[in-house]
């Protein structure tokens, strides 16, 4: 079974994935110097960002040695109310006296290929190891689900969820009608760990396919397939799961 931890609502979701967050920081620091993260977009990780925020957890995080990444965003200008940027900074960058080192995914809007391929490099000059093949690694990637069974924005019947390759790419949401740009497969599945984030009823039922059905091919089960997934799950959408293996 993956690891599973199912919380009963949001804000104890986000206490613990908090103390996982500095768990990990503290080790990462302590092995590398450094503490490097791609974070997730939408709705979310919202609660999860305000408590790193907030009086109680800012002050106990290594933000000095982190790097904030993100690991896909809209093809939008910076201070719209779709960009995972802005929301980043709204709800946690603007409220540390000191933020760590951000790097937006988007600059041109209307070039997804080339924003693409500037933060492939930019991950390649900041996160490959020694490897001259290895892809970059983050240490922690997060990750959200939708209803449809995507993550980051590797959307179901998109060319970019067969792509095993590219780092960062360019990709055409039809259903959406809309450019995205998202962290490819190849470096997902490197990252040293990968937290996914499940809330919500409207996800129990993609969820429960996804943890119990070895064939699925909903696009987070392909990843499952490749990867090791960290699963932290409220209770509205761990709902229709057969078994809980893990509760907290």
């Amino acid at each position: 079974m993956p690891q599973m931890h199912i919380y009963p609502d949001i804000p104890e979701l986000a206490a613990a994935v908090a103390q996982r967050w500095l768990t990990l920081a503290e080790h990462a620091i302590e092995e590398r110097g450094r503490f490097t993260v791609a974070l997730s977009g939408g709705r979310t990780p919202r609660a999860l960002y305000g408590l790193l925020a907030s009086p109680a957890w800012c002050e106990r995080m290594p933000w000095a040695q982190t790097e904030l990444y993100l690991g896909d965003e809209r093809c939008v200008p910076g201070d719209h109310p779709d960009s995972n940027a802005r929301m980043v900074h709204e709800t946690l960058l603007d409220h540390l006296t000191q933020p760590p080192m951000f790097y937006p995914l988007v600059k041109c809007p209307e070039q997804p290929a080339q924003d693409a391929a500037h933060y492939a490099q930019l991950l390649r000059e900041r996160l490959t190891e020694d490897e001259a093949y290895a892809p970059p690694c983050f240490d922690l990637i997060l990750l959200g689900m939708g209803a449809d069974g995507h993550f980051a924005s590797l959307f179901p019947g998109t060319l970019a969820i067969e792509d095993r390759e590219s780092l960062v790419l360019p990709v055409w949401v039809e259903a959406l009608n809309a450019w995205r740009i998202s962290l490819g497969r190849r470096v997902i599945a490197a990252a040293r760990h990968r937290i996914v984030l499940v809330t919500g009823e409207d996800k129990s039922a993609t969820l429960d396919e996804i943890i119990h059905n070895p064939l699925s091919n909903k696009p987070i089960a392909r990843l499952q397939q490749q990867a090791e997934l960290e699963w932290h799950i409220d209770q509205a959408a761990s709902s229709n799961l057969i078994d809980h293996s893990v509760h907290e």
